[in-house]
């Protein structure tokens, strides 16, 4: 977890918080990572399903569906924050090496939420090789 300055957060695309349940991809194993924004390319495009909810003890978990559209491997960082406005405690996962046409999953577990009407943002990015 890392507090994201506002203007990291200006990157995250809002996305809803419900989706369409995720299809079953081969999946590499994802990574957690507490760094923040990675340098890459922002490429929402490769995000196919997103599902983002609180639990009963208001934890938040984020799953979803990367689809790599390159012609080579990529790696992939997706970051979630909740909150009601662009600043909070975001939570990342590495996809690492995505097969070209092929799709992966993600879970994002225990973000805490920030603000009283909070909603997910989320953001992909496509890591520099």
């Amino acid at each position: 977890m890392r507090v994201m300055a506002a203007g990291a957060m200006a990157v995250l695309m809002l996305a809803g918080c419900g989706g369409d349940p995720a299809p079953q991809p081969s999946e590499p194993e994802p990574q957690e990572s507490e760094s923040g924004l990675a340098e890459g390319e922002p490429d929402m495009g490769a995000l196919t399903s997103f599902t983002c909810q609180a639990d009963d003890e208001g934890q938040w978990t984020a799953t979803g569906v990367i689809a790599n559209r390159e012609e080579t491997s990529e790696t992939y960082q997706v970051t979630v924050l909740v909150a009601d406005g662009d600043a909070g405690n975001a939570k990342s996962t590495l996809l690492e090496q995505v097969q070209p046409d092929e799709s992966a999953t993600f879970e994002i577990a225990e973000i805490p939420p920030n603000g009283e009407d909070p909603s997910c943002r989320v953001t992909v990015i496509r890591l520099a090789h």
